[in-house]
């Protein structure tokens, strides 16, 4: 997979710093095009000290490869401002931060990121940041290493199977494992007799060892499938635990979530609780 563009929104005076490290390491792995957005309020008093900073993380960019860093300072609300420029001009990814201006650890998410979650039609990855302190930027600190350790979530749907281009992309990054994870959630297999969940297994066992050797040859020193029958989110959250990836990668919905929904609700709670950066992939 080639990566042709990314889009940016960043808080200057927020936790976007905080950011600029792990942009940096998805611009090494090979970007043609790096959008850089910062949208404003009202107040525009500050706006050409807000250009020269981000005239700096576009030096900074284009250190890192990057043929074309454009850098934009916008008046509006942001996260309208973000959705608008990527229905215009679709980026091939959209970074956030989980979190922007307001620094308030019960939140899980951000509002403006919360709110491109459920909108935006590229693929968003979340980065996940941690706050020490409620509103103070200075104490908000990001997991070094993006894609370290990676787990990939699986329900072998459509948008699940959408995932696989961008893991073999971010394996540039020379991660050092790989767990393919698949949950037979049983709220959905309550009807279920005992030989039917067998043969499931049987069945997603085979799929799984099919993505092992697709992603084996691309370098991985360690790629494990993991096959577990129980609540999904539960059992995702306590792989998690045990693995502590650095990223995960899911689709925005899977194969049960209804045509209407614009993120399935195993994808919801994970954003929500997991601790690691997340990849929702559309």
């Amino acid at each position: 997979m080639k990566m042709k563009s990314m889009l940016v929104p960043l808080e200057i005076h927020g936790a976007g710093t905080v950011m600029v490290p792990a942009v940096e390491e998805i611009a090494r792995l090979g970007i043609e095009r790096a959008d850089l957005l910062y949208v404003v309020g009202a107040d525009t008093g500050l706006l050409a000290r807000d250009q020269q900073i981000m005239n700096e993380w576009k030096q900074r960019l284009e250190g890192c490869g990057v043929k074309e860093v454009r850098v934009d300072i916008d008046e509006g609300i942001p996260w309208i401002d973000i959705l608008e420029r990527a229905e215009a001009e679709p980026p091939s990814l959209i970074v956030m931060g989980s979190h922007g201006r307001s620094l308030i650890p019960r939140m899980f998410l951000g509002s403006q990121t919360e709110n491109v979650l459920h909108h935006a039609k590229a693929p968003l990855l979340i980065l996940r940041l941690t706050i020490m302190k409620s509103g103070d930027p200075d104490t908000c600190t990001i997991r070094p290493g993006l894609f370290r350790r990676v787990l990939y979530l699986t329900d072998f749907s459509a948008e699940a199977e959408r995932c696989i281009p961008f893991i073999e992309w971010l394996a540039g990054a020379k991660p050092e494992q790989l767990v393919i994870m698949h949950v037979q959630d049983t709220r959905r297999l309550w009807t279920a007799t005992q030989e039917q969940i067998a043969e499931f297994n049987r069945k997603d066992a085979g799929r799984l060892a099919e993505l092992k050797k697709r992603f084996e040859p691309l370098g991985i020193p360690q790629v494990v499938t993991e096959l577990v029958t129980g609540n999904a989110i539960d059992e995702i959250l306590a792989v998690e635990d045990s693995f502590a990836p650095t990223v995960i990668v899911m689709g925005a919905k899977g194969r049960t979530s209804s045509v209407s929904s614009l993120l399935g609700g195993v994808t919801e709670a994970i954003v929500h609780r997991a601790k690691a950066h997340v990849l929702v992939m559309r």
